[in-house]
């Protein structure tokens, strides 16, 4: 009998706890501060690509270097000491101021008048270059063939991007590089060139200026206006290298003034400008649009030791260029360009015109300085970082490392 009623105590004790966890589950007051339909907010993270930039100036090859080669010098020197610079980042871009031979044409590195043996394009691809404009005042110096020449040599000898230079179709499309997943667009132009060039091949090179009268056109203006325009649509950072001003000038002229602001206002991120042989100012431009300016880096490779259209000052700065560091950000679809740097290269040459070296300022020891072939002119470290200090801005002269 107790144990019918131990039997029946259980199974009411059973009931009565289902019973009572049914009514506690379904409570409202015991789970009052839950809701269960609730998904955490997961914290939004911006895709973010960076890609960091080397910018120089004219890659300018001269007769006395080619004489020291042709005496033994190892051509491995000459970039020895700035490679570095090249193998650390993500695009490299300068301006090609000598047209290179397929064989058929006379070289030379005097008169003004340069046409460069192939070596000098395997020196140009071994360096790391990405971007090479050919747009200069030296693309016609052996024609339509010279351009063809040495925009084929990088197309099909290397990864280097040649611009400035066109067949018929004049198809800029072909100019973008992603770097990091940053587009990049690059557009070159020139003044004009030292050998005339007739009307019909001038769709083959970036000019912008009218050659016949030196005019910057309506036809030119709109030109550029809409090869910016296409290729705006198309990437994140446009860089346009131009070959502008005077010769031998820390300043910029007016006409360089007015295609920077002219560029400004067409949506350019960056420009590129050569030709002085001597460095000008980095500056921002802060319109509608933020452009950042080179008007010149000065020549990067150089090797004339006469330079007898200018004075002792300029004929000094001929010796020496500028590098920059640029640091391209892209967070979603906002572009961030900072962390400008900059160094003085200096192209080196001893008193028997030999040993050249392009030697980053930071290297140019006393040794060096005082057996220059140009030092006995005033060519000397107190003038290299005179000029650097008064002609760039103190915000772009952090250093490159």
């Amino acid at each position: 009998m107790k144990g019918k009623i131990g039997f029946i105590f259980l199974i009411v004790i059973v009931f009565l706890g289902i019973y009572i966890f049914s009514n506690a589950f379904n409570s409202t007051s015991l789970f009052s501060n839950h809701d269960y339909n609730f998904i955490p907010e997961i914290p939004y993270i911006p895709e973010k690509h960076s890609s960091e930039l080397t910018i120089v100036g004219d890659f300018l090859y001269e007769e006395p270097y080619y004489s020291a080669l042709r005496n033994g010098e190892d051509n491995n020197l000459y970039f020895s000491l700035v490679n570095k610079f090249f193998s650390d980042d993500d695009l490299s871009i300068g301006n090609m101021e000598v047209v290179i031979t397929d064989g058929t044409m006379e070289l030379s590195g005097v008169g003004y008048s340069f046409c460069a043996p192939t070596f000098v394009g395997d020196q140009v691809i071994n360096l790391g270059m990405d971007v090479m404009s050919l747009s200069n005042n030296h693309s016609n110096d052996r024609g339509l063939a010279g351009r063809v020449s040495t925009f084929n040599y990088f197309k099909d000898n290397s990864d280097i991007l040649p611009v400035g230079v066109y067949d018929e179709s004049r198809d800029v499309s072909k100019n973008i590089i992603d770097s990091n997943g940053i587009k990049f667009g690059f557009l070159s132009y020139t003044y004009g060139t030292n050998q005339w060039i007739p009307y019909d091949l001038r769709y083959s090179l970036g000019l912008y200026r009218e050659p016949d009268n030196g005019v910057i056109t309506d036809e030119y203006l709109n030109l550029i206006k809409n090869e910016v325009k296409f290729l705006r649509d198309k990437v994140d950072v446009l860089v346009v290298m131009v070959h502008w001003g005077d010769e031998f000038t820390f300043t910029p002229n007016s006409e360089q003034e007015f295609l920077a602001n002219y560029f400004n206002e067409l949506g350019v991120d960056i420009v590129i400008g050569n030709h002085s042989h001597s460095i000008q100012p980095i500056k921002w431009i802060h319109g509608v649009h933020d452009t950042l300016v080179y008007y010149s880096l000065g020549n990067f490779v150089s090797a004339d030791y006469i330079v007898d259209r200018t004075d002792e000052t300029f004929r000094n700065a001929y010796q020496f260029g500028l590098l920059s560091k640029v640091s391209v950000t892209k967070t979603d679809d906002e572009i961030t360009i900072d962390n400008i740097r900059s160094i003085p290269i200096v192209d080196y040459y001893d008193t028997n015109l030999r040993n050249f070296m392009l030697i980053p300022f930071d290297q140019y020891s006393s040794d060096y300085e005082v057996s220059h072939y140009l030092y006995n002119s005033n060519f000397n470290r107190d003038f290299i970082n005179n000029t650097y200090e008064s002609v760039i801005d103190a915000e772009f002269r952090n250093s490159v490392y």
